[in-house]
């Protein structure tokens, strides 16, 4: 009670001012911890680069994991900055790359969790990688039914993250491996991630790339504890945006790839 007595008088009063510095203070406080329990980092400074294909193609097909215009998406939420890391990884092997693996197409079922919206639009992000990678075949899943279609050079399937039953059956039904990227944007919480990763990881090829995306900074640090004794190198990539900070939007994401000596 006194907790909403709190938010009610910051909101009537304050204009949210009072949560926004708490929880800017909370996100700080993660990120010094997780500072120290890695001891490295790197920090790198960039323009907006406005001719960046991934971006152009969030846009044509409305994801949110990037942006070159500011308005008119279907999402309500500022985009993501996803497309600048993924353009800076991959726009020297673009050609290279053959499967592609994505979970959570977005849904646009207001009673799913992680919905995009009525407005969302379902498979935007496996348009894009398709587009993107020009001789890649991609793989999608999610766990609305509903969405699930079948189109040049994509094919999607039925998965329940949390139930690594699900997960196995999905595998089965792909039939292929060995892929160059694989992507998790589904439903964004830790349980559902490691138990993806867990039953998946075996899938990616042995130079590939394995990334969850929308990571909130106290869950990457559950996720370095998670990976701990594991033979896997883990990026935790926090991407700043000019006027958003990680505590209002996520746009954090994980790395990870085998571990080489």
């Amino acid at each position: 009670m006194f907790k909403q007595f709190i938010l009610k008088i910051d909101k009537v009063f304050f204009g949210k001012k009072l949560k926004k510095l708490y929880t800017n203070y909370i996100t700080d406080r993660l990120l010094k911890r997780l500072e120290s329990e890695c001891g490295y980092k790197i920090t790198s400074y960039y323009p907006k680069n406005m001719n960046c294909e991934v971006s152009r193609l969030c846009d044509l097909y409305g994801s949110d994991k990037g942006e070159l215009r500011p308005n008119g998406h279907t999402y309500s939420w500022p985009s993501h900055t996803y497309a600048d890391f993924y353009s800076q990884l991959f726009s020297h092997c673009r050609n290279n790359v053959k499967k592609v693996f994505e979970c959570g197409l977005g849904t646009n079922n207001p009673n799913i969790p992680s919905t995009m919206g009525v407005f969302g639009k379902p498979g935007a992000s496996l348009r894009m990688w398709r587009d993107y990678f020009p001789n890649a075949t991609v793989y999608g899943a999610d766990i609305d039914k509903d969405v699930l279609f079948q189109e040049e050079r994509i094919k999607t399937y039925f998965v329940d993250q949390l139930n690594p039953a699900t997960i196995n059956e999905l595998w089965n039904q792909v039939g292929v491996a060995d892929f160059d990227f694989m992507v998790d944007d589904g439903l964004h919480t830790f349980e559902a991630g490691s138990t993806l990763f867990t039953h998946s990881i075996d899938k990616l090829a042995q130079n590939g790339i394995y990334i969850i995306e929308d990571v909130s900074v106290d869950e990457l640090l559950r996720y370095l504890d998670f990976f701990k004794n594991k033979p896997f190198h883990v990026d935790c990539v926090c991407l700043f945006r000019p006027t958003i900070g990680l505590s209002e939007e996520r746009n954090s994401l994980l790395a990870i790839r085998r571990k080489f000596n």
